[in-house]
C-alpha cells in the first residue's frame, strides 16, 4: 500500500485482517499529516502488533515488475529498501476530474483539479456557484451537502449571503483504534501564531475503556491560552469517531475548557474522558 492518508490506512487493516500480508509505505514522518504525531502513535503501533510492515520517512524511488513479481523500491533514513507484492495499492492522494468540463467556456478557465470558490461557493464568475468534491477543499460528505445547501441559498438570496465555516472541520479514519480530529490540531494553531494549551488523557487509564481492552490512543484537547475557548480536539481510540462529536459541538458554540469540564457526563461511559484534559486546562488557566 503506498500512502498514509485515510483510504490507504483503511483498506490496508481490512486486507491485513483478511490474513493478507501487507505492507504500507509512507513518505512523511508518520502517518496522517495533517493530525499532531502524538494521535498517530498509537494507530501506527496497533497496526505493527497485528502484523502490518509500516515504513514511514521514505522516498519513493522506483517501481514495476520484475521476475513475474510487483515491486516497489524505496529509501528510507538514507539507505535503500525494495518490497515485493502481488499488488500494489495507489492511496496517495486524488483530485477531482474537471478537465473534460470546458471550464474556459464557462469563463474559469484551465484550473487544475478542482473548481476554485470562494466561502460563499461563489465562482470567479459571479452566476456559476460550485459546492462538493469538484471545488474542495476537502472532500467530505458532510461538508459537500453544507456546501450545497450554502450555494442553493446564495443563489436564491443574494442579499443575505452565507458562508462556510471550516472552522469546526472533522475528519474521521475508521481504522482500529478509530481516529477523529475537529477544528486545529496542535502544530496547525501554533503555525498559526495562536497561544495555545493542550491536554491529553490516555485510554488506558480510563476505566470503562480498560474494561473494553481499548487499550491504544487517547483524547486531547486544544485551548486559546488566553480565552480559554477551545479551538481543537483530537481521539484515538474506540468509537473516536463518535466521540470527537461532543468535542465539535464543544468547539462550535466557542465554549471554553471551562464550560466543557462542568458539563455533567455519566459514569461509566466512554464519553466522560473528556472531563479530565478540560478540567486540567481550566485549573491551569484559573
Amino acid at each position: 500500500m503506498l500512502g498514509g492518508g485515510p483510504v490507504a490506512l483503511e483498506l490496508a487493516q481490512f486486507f491485513l485482517r483478511f490474513g493478507v500480508r501487507t505492507t504500507l509505505i509512507q513518505r512523511g514522518p508518520h502517518v496522517l499529516k495533517s493530525f499532531d504525531e502524538d494521535m498517530v502513535h498509537p494507530l501506527e503501533t496497533a497496526l505493527r502488533e497485528e502484523g502490518m510492515q509500516l515504513f514511514t520517512h521514505t522516498r519513493l524511488m522506483d517501481a514495476g515488475i520484475k521476475g513475474g513479481r510487483k515491486f516497489v523500491t524505496f529509501e528510507q533514513h538514507g539507505k535503500p529498501q525494495t518490497v515485493f507484492a502481488e499488488a500494489i495499492l495507489h492511496g496517495l492522494g486524488r483530485q477531482a476530474h474537471v478537465a473534460g468540463l470546458d471550464l474556459h467556456k464557462a469563463g474559469l478557465g484551465n484550473e487544475v483539479g478542482r473548481i476554485q470558490a470562494d466561502l460563499t461557493m461563489r465562482t470567479k464568475v459571479p452566476h456559476i456557484f460550485a459546492a462538493g468534491d469538484c471545488t474542495g477543499p476537502h472532500e467530505i460528505v458532510h461538508l459537500a451537502i453544507q456546501q450545497g445547501e450554502t450555494a442553493a441559498h446564495n443563489m436564491l438570496h443574494p442579499q443575505s449571503m452565507k458562508a462556510m465555516d471550516y472552522r469546526v472541520l472533522v475528519s474521521v479514519i475508521f481504522t482500529d483504534p478509530q481516529v477523529a480530529m475537529v477544528g486545529l490540531s496542535e502544530k496547525d494553531a501554533k503555525a498559526a501564531g495562536l497561544r495555545v494549551i493542550c491536554s491529553d488523557y490516555p485510554f488506558n487509564d480510563h476505566g470503562k475503556s480498560m474494561i473494553m481492552e481499548a487499550m491504544h490512543g487517547k483524547v486531547k484537547l486544544i485551548a486559546d491560552a488566553d480565552s480559554g475557548e477551545l479551538v481543537g480536539a483530537a481521539c484515538t481510540g474506540p468509537i473516536a469517531g463518535e466521540l470527537i462529536h461532543e468535542a465539535t459541538v464543544a468547539i462550535h458554540q466557542r465554549m471554553t475548557a471551562k464550560e466543557f469540564a462542568s458539563v455533567p457526563h455519566y459514569h461509566p461511559t466512554l464519553a466522560e474522558i473528556w472531563t479530565y484534559p478540560a478540567e486540567e486546562i481550566a485549573e491551569a488557566l484559573a
